[in-house]
């Protein structure tokens, strides 16, 4: 029998390798690349929140929109010096108005006509009163008076405005002296008495 003639052997290509090869690096290449961009987001993925943290840390301080109060500054004991002082010129005021007190008292005792006319006002030292004039005038106002400096307070005994106080301040003009209502709760004394009074007749 004849031998089966073998079938020569196709020969290797010498490119396919190649390609194969180069292909082989293309991908290794690639898987190194992408391997490295991983590896970089995962360290920027760690250290990127530790520096907010860091920063969270560094939180400014909130301005406080609250007004503090002054506190004002203790004051100094005061030197026995300083005391006597303060005595001796509370003691000048207090004459000073002693003196005041004497000189007004003494001044408008006496018996005054109003000047606008319709009214007397007699005062003796404790007591006043207040006479009105004419056929329908009303009934004369009586009551007792107090003085202090150029104060006067009066108070009513009977009625109208029976202990109804009022507060007048005076003041002297030559021969006249004239009352400026402070606080006074009497209508018809109000409306009386704040006007300039003419001197009559001193009391004795």
């Amino acid at each position: 029998m004849a031998k089966a003639s073998k079938k020569p052997a196709k020969p290797k290509k010498k490119g396919s390798s190649k390609k194969k090869n180069s292909k082989n690096i293309f991908t290794k290449l690639i898987v190194i690349i992408f391997v490295v961009i991983l590896a970089f987001f995962m360290i920027f993925s760690i250290f990127k929140p530790s520096g907010k943290k860091n920063i969270e840390k560094k939180e400014t301080p909130k301005v406080t929109t609250e007004v503090t109060k002054e506190t004002k500054p203790a004051e100094k004991p005061k030197t026995t010096a300083e005391k006597k002082d303060i005595e001796i010129k509370k003691d000048k005021k207090e004459e000073k108005k002693a003196a005041e007190t004497k000189v007004v008292a003494k001044s408008i005792k006496g018996t005054w006509q109003s000047t606008t006319g319709g009214a007397f006002l007699t005062m003796d030292g404790k007591g006043y009163r207040l006479d009105f004039m004419g056929v329908d005038s009303d009934k004369p106002i009586i009551g007792t008076y107090s003085v202090d400096g150029d104060l006067i307070t009066f108070i009513n005994q009977k009625d109208p405005c029976k202990d109804v106080k009022g507060l007048y301040e005076v003041k002297f003009i030559k021969n006249e002296i004239g009352f400026k209502c402070k606080s006074d709760d009497c209508i018809k004394r109000k409306a009386t008495l704040p006007t300039k009074w003419e001197w009559l007749d001193a009391e004795d």
